[in-house]
């Protein structure tokens, strides 16, 4: 089966990056799945862009990846204060005893266009470009033809969030991946790690807020950053889900869609 990348980002002058998505499908969905990427970019709560860009590739099969997507949780919190007490003790579970100044240290991702790479230990930022930051590109959800039927028109956003946690932290070097909503009307975010999945928590800001950002930690030898970051920008994955697994709504508004953070 021939398989192609599609990926859209859309922005404009005055909020400048609006929304960005990405698809791993066959060259008979290409058609339909131009048109939904296209009306997404459209009808984004952050404004209308005026410039869209769609990009497809083709992917050789056998660069394809397979990994199972993270066990899923769930941690209700009803403020961002209790939100960010949540990520404290994840991050501490990891050994991290520097977690107060990550999360101080994550703000500053806040206005970049990708994630932050820190050093999980020295806390030094790692990625080349500062500004635009590392980008997780290359990967999506291998689905079978029932679940692709009742996938809610390609529009469920829980599951790219559990895709982009999936890649990110299925490398050896990345210690963990902390994500907060860059849209003012959703303060769900996360925390994702080998050790314990994927924890999505309810509230980690105020609503109304249109801060939001990504940090990817990192924890090796300077040999294999270089790897690293090419396994993140390059790496084709595909993602199978548990059918059994917690997942999110097809209406839920997840915060973390390709480089919309």
């Amino acid at each position: 089966m021939s398989r192609y990348s599609i990926k859209m980002q859309a922005s404009n002058k005055e909020e400048g990056h609006i929304s960005g998505a990405e698809k791993i499908i066959s060259e008979e969905e290409l058609e339909q799945y131009c048109s939904r990427l296209l009306m997404r970019a459209l009808k984004h709560g952050k404004g209308k862009p005026d410039f869209i860009n769609l990009k497809i590739e083709a992917i050789i099969e056998e660069e394809i990846l397979h990994i199972p997507a993270l066990p899923v949780s769930t941690v209700e919190t009803v403020s961002a204060s209790e939100g960010r007490k949540v990520v404290l003790a994840y991050l501490r579970k990891l050994g991290l005893g520097q977690a107060e100044e990550i999360l101080a240290i994550w703000e500053q991702s806040y206005a970049m266009r990708g994630a932050m790479l820190l050093d999980a230990d020295t806390l030094q930022r790692l990625e080349p470009d500062r500004e635009r930051g590392i980008r997780a590109t290359y990967m999506d959800m291998e689905t079978d033809d029932e679940a692709r039927k009742s996938s809610c028109e390609g529009k469920n956003h829980f599951n790219e969030a559990l895709v982009l946690a999936t890649k990110v932290v299925s490398h050896p070097n990345i210690v963990a991946e902390l994500c907060i909503s860059d849209d003012p009307d959703y303060v769900t975010g996360y925390i994702a790690s080998k050790e314990f999945g994927y924890v999505r928590i309810t509230t980690l800001k105020e609503m109304g807020s249109p801060q939001g950002g990504r940090v990817f930690l990192f924890r090796g030898e300077e040999g294999e950053l270089e790897d690293c970051i090419r396994y993140l920008q390059q790496q084709k994955v595909l993602v199978h889900m548990d059918r059994n697994m917690e997942t999110g709504s097809c209406s839920e508004k997840t915060a973390v869609q390709m480089d919309e953070k």
